[in-house]
């Protein structure tokens, strides 16, 4: 299990009634967040919104969370669960499945790649299935474990490890067609 000290620090902290602790939590992954949930609901505005809900949340439920856990697997949970909420009071929803397919188009981290790898990547990756697109996102892009992955689509660790490897070679495949070539 993949804990980071600080947010448990910044957790307990919290907990013991220091809101800069949660402060923290809040600065280091309001924009991770809002970049997942945007893939849900397709807007930047809404997912912001979302993040916020998520957030309050956790802050009014503070007793919830195990602090032995992963602090961003459960912010990320809560924030997918909060999307879900969101799209079926729309008047277009028709289902959980449908909505795993809204995902946004645009997973590039700015610190990655260069400018022309990026417009290679986002090229390849808007040709990839949305699932692949959500669990290269979590996996490749948020650096999130396999496992916490799982709990997040709610899907096993093994239905997780075969979406990844499809997922890469997916993405393997769009970028050979394209002739690009990356230099390790």
């Amino acid at each position: 299990m993949n804990i980071n000290i600080d947010d448990k620090e910044d957790y307990i902290a919290f907990l013991n009634g220091d809101i800069l602790g949660f402060e923290r939590l809040v600065l280091r992954y309001k924009n991770h967040l809002i970049y997942f949930l945007q893939k849900y609901v397709n807007n930047i505005d809404t997912a912001e919104d979302l993040a916020q809900d998520a957030f309050v949340e956790i802050f009014i439920h503070k007793e919830r969370f195990q602090v032995n856990k992963n602090f961003k697997t459960y912010l990320f949970t809560i924030g997918k669960f909060k999307a879900i909420d969101f799209l079926r009071k729309q008047p277009d929803y028709t289902s959980i499945d449908e909505i795993e397919t809204l995902a946004d188009r645009n997973l590039l981290e700015e610190q990655l790649f260069s400018k022309e790898d990026k417009t290679i990547l986002f090229t390849a990756l808007n040709k990839l299935k949305p699932e692949y697109q959500q669990i290269i996102t979590l996996i490749d892009l948020e650096d999130i474990s396999y496992k916490d992955a799982a709990k997040i689509l709610q899907k096993t660790l093994p239905q997780v490890k075969i979406l990844i490897y499809r997922a890469r070679k997916s993405l393997e495949k769009e970028l050979v067609k394209t002739g690009y070539k990356h230099e390790k």
